[in-house]
């Protein structure tokens, strides 16, 4: 198992409040004022947090419920098909080259990019934000 850092919580945090603590699949929303939502919702890598290069990539990540999250796990080809289409074919084809890149762990776990993810988090945390978008619910309505 991969050691889950300080980064990743925040980065975590910014993933479930940037899709509006809804599930991009099956559009179940959790409330994040319950502390079990947290568990509930996860941010989902599509690439795995082994990679450096995209486990801080917000295109990589999506919150999925937990349900829809082990099914695509456990489904690679239609995980690769949803993730094509919630990107689209050419943002899909830059993460892959971003993937590829090589990257340095220091580059990422370091105080100065934790503020920066910090400032993500709270960007997303603010209430004018926008609507929540899910691929289940791609108006926001």
């Amino acid at each position: 198992m991969i050691k889950r850092t300080k980064h990743d919580k925040v980065f975590s945090d910014f993933i479930r409040h940037r899709d509006r603590w809804t599930c991009q699949r099956c559009g179940k929303v959790k409330n994040p004022m319950s502390p079990s939502s947290r568990k509930g919702l996860h941010c989902s890598h599509f690439y795995g947090r082994s990679t450096y290069a995209t486990r801080f990539d917000s295109d990589n990540c999506v919150a999925l419920c937990y349900g829809c999250h082990r099914y695509l796990g456990s489904h690679p080809a239609e995980h690769l098909e949803f993730i094509t289409n919630h990107l689209g074919a050419e943002r899909f084809r830059e993460l892959t080259k971003r993937r590829n890149m090589k990257v340095k762990r220091r580059d990422f776990l370091n105080d100065h990019f934790y503020n920066e993810l910090q400032l993500m988090l709270e960007e997303v945390q603010t209430p004018d934000y926008g609507p929540p978008y899910s691929m289940a619910n791609p108006t926001g309505n």
